[in-house]
């Protein structure tokens, strides 16, 4: 009995062992005017995917950038999620710091972003649920972020319109003239996306501030099984929670 049992333990470790692991994989894009600037950690890196102003490793689920992007400027944008999931949530969040239109005119900043391989959580259809905050440091009113996130079943580090199944956010829109600052956060209404396997979560923000504006954005994407639908308060609540804590640790990570 002893022998068997050691037997059948033995060969399920054995197929944990040869079982493929999903990498982890991620891509950005950031495109103003004629300008576009792309990560996709799943290809090689060179000057043009990856290149200057990016801070990534290959077949890594998070991205960073900093720097010109056409007409517009970028502190920082952090791409983090928790891939590949886990029996509560599956989340893909960007953040980005101190987006200024230095010379840009009316044209907008688009910014795209995908991750793929999740495998949690279980079942389907899942809940997917968007969510966006804007703060307007220094903007003329009517300055804007659109987001929009999709599940998308094939997997695939595509971002945009046909790439999965969307929830699209109530714009935020700033209301007057800043400073002061002016805040901002919508979320979606959820919808029900269908898996078969291995999915990507993905989004896209299109950022217009006026010329010298000044604004911070991020936009997130989350799954939820279908009996656990988040509020949409609590969505913009959790993924600003978890990016701070990922911050958090990275910073503690530098000051070792």
């Amino acid at each position: 009995m002893k022998r068997t049992m050691v037997a059948v333990l033995g060969s399920g470790a054995l197929l944990v062992a040869l079982s493929p692991t999903a990498k982890a994989e991620a891509f950005l894009s950031l495109q103003n005017g004629a300008t576009t600037l792309s990560c996709n950690t799943s290809l090689a890196f060179s000057a043009v995917n990856c290149g200057a102003g990016f801070v990534a490793v290959v077949n890594g689920n998070t991205i960073d950038f900093s720097g010109v992007v056409g007409g517009y400027t970028v502190s920082d944008v952090h791409l983090v999620n928790n891939q590949p999931g886990n029996s509560a949530i599956g989340f893909a969040t960007d953040t980005k710091t101190l987006v200024q239109n230095v010379s840009a005119g009316a044209t907008a900043l688009v910014v795209s972003f995908a991750v793929n391989n999740f495998t949690l959580p279980a079942g389907t259809p899942l809940t997917l649920s968007a969510s966006q905050s804007a703060t307007f440091t220094s903007a003329a009113a009517g300055s804007s972020q659109a987001f929009t996130g999709w599940g998308n079943a094939a997997n695939t580090l595509l971002a945009g319109p046909g790439n999965g199944t969307p929830v699209t956010t109530p714009a935020c829109i700033n209301p007057a003239a800043a400073p002061p600052t002016n805040a901002c956060s919508s979320a979606g209404v959820p919808v029900l996306f269908a898996r078969g396997g291995n999915f990507a979560l993905n989004g896209q923000e299109t950022i217009n501030l006026s010329q010298g504006g000044i604004g911070s954005f991020q936009g997130s994407i989350a799954v939820t099984p279908p009996s656990a639908v988040p509020e949409p308060g609590s969505l913009v609540l959790l993924a600003t929670g978890l990016v701070g804590l990922v911050g958090g640790r990275r910073m503690f990570r530098r000051n070792m």
